[in-house]
């Protein structure tokens, strides 16, 4: 969406407060209709890009987190300019072009680099709720030339929101789409990836994206029955990719985690095997089962907790999904 020439980048609403505006990436009339977790992380966020083209020789934008500090990155094009730590505080983030701006533009163009050289994108937290307190500076809004053609949406549980990764960047979703030459819609909510049938009619009423990946299952498979898993991922898949036939659906089941080392449990397995076949029941040329598993090989890339993978279990994951991925955009 669009304020003052700027573009919020990943944000469906603005909620205007007393002195501040707070991102939802959610419009709000679907985000309190949601599960409590999903309702509260649809305001981080998490791959939300503030964009624009600097006029102006300086200008700058003041941001604040809801109670943590944690990281924004600011990059001109492809390129990292330097990070901020957005604390509880108002925090200003200064911004100018880089001296080197003609080299910077020159090596672009020459290697077709998906972001324009002259969009500045200050790219928010992904974990917390931040907020805008003030912008200032002559800013000119980005032109479709300016960012990547094809559009990349990720649902899923905190994996896809991004916990563990040490910067906004550093998420599988955001390292994908590098990896990819792609924009990123990232629509993952910690602990809230309940597959319900409303935010399933919400993806597929978005025309917006043209390529998906669904990771189903973690957030579900300590509170939710079998049966109840299964409907919900039937209407969950069926929907959009009925809706999107011409678009390519990859529908990940759950990643290594805890479960796969406890020989006595076999509900994971129980839900694996039911992302499976609905996307084999479904039999459409471009909706693709992905087992987890053959995404995050490696143990060693999980967290303490066994669940969410560490920055390097996110790279992995990245490589290995922008290789599976890019094997049948290649067939497009």
């Amino acid at each position: 969406m669009f304020y003052k020439n700027v573009e919020f980048y990943n944000v469906a609403e603005i909620i205007e407060q007393e002195v501040e505006k707070c991102f939802t990436r959610i419009p709000d009339k679907l985000r309190v209709a949601l599960n409590e977790s999903a309702k509260l992380r649809a305001f981080s966020t998490a791959g939300c890009e503030i964009r624009f083209n600097l006029k102006s020789e300086t200008g700058k934008i003041v941001l604040k987190t809801e109670s943590e500090s944690h990281l924004a990155e600011v990059y001109q094009g492809v390129f990292k300019v330097v990070s901020h730590i957005i604390s509880p505080e108002p925090t200003e983030i200064p911004i100018s072009l880089p001296g080197n701006m003609e080299l910077l533009n020159k090596i672009t163009k020459e290697k077709k680099f998906p972001f324009d050289a002259y969009l500045t994108r200050v790219i928010l937290p992904h974990l917390a709720p931040t907020n805008m307190v003030k912008i200032e500076g002559d800013f000119a809004l980005p032109t479709k030339e300016q960012t990547p053609k094809t559009r990349y949406l990720a649902y899923g549980s905190s994996i896809t929101h991004g916990s563990s990764a040490c910067r906004p960047t550093g998420t599988y979703t955001m390292r994908t789409a590098q990896l990819l030459g792609v924009d990123l819609i990232n629509l993952g909510f910690g602990g809230g990836a309940h597959c319900e049938s409303q935010m399933a009619d919400y993806i597929a009423e978005r025309n917006d994206w043209d390529f998906a990946t669904l990771e189903l299952g973690i957030n579900m498979v300590g509170g939710f029955e079998t049966a109840d898993f299964k409907k919900r991922v039937e209407y969950f898949i069926e929907k959009i990719s009925a809706t999107h036939p011409e678009q390519w659906i990859f529908c990940m089941d759950l990643f290594t985690f805890y479960a796969d080392f406890e020989p006595a449990s076999t509900k994971q397995d129980e839900f694996r095997r039911i992302v499976k076949e609905t996307v084999e029941k479904l039999n459409m040329p471009k909706l693709i089962h992905i087992d987890g598993r053959e995404i995050l090989k490696n143990s060693s890339g999980l967290m303490i907790d066994l669940v969410h993978p560490s920055p390097e279990g996110m790279e992995e994951i990245a490589k290995n999904l922008t290789q599976y991925i890019r094997k049948f955009l290649l067939k497009s």
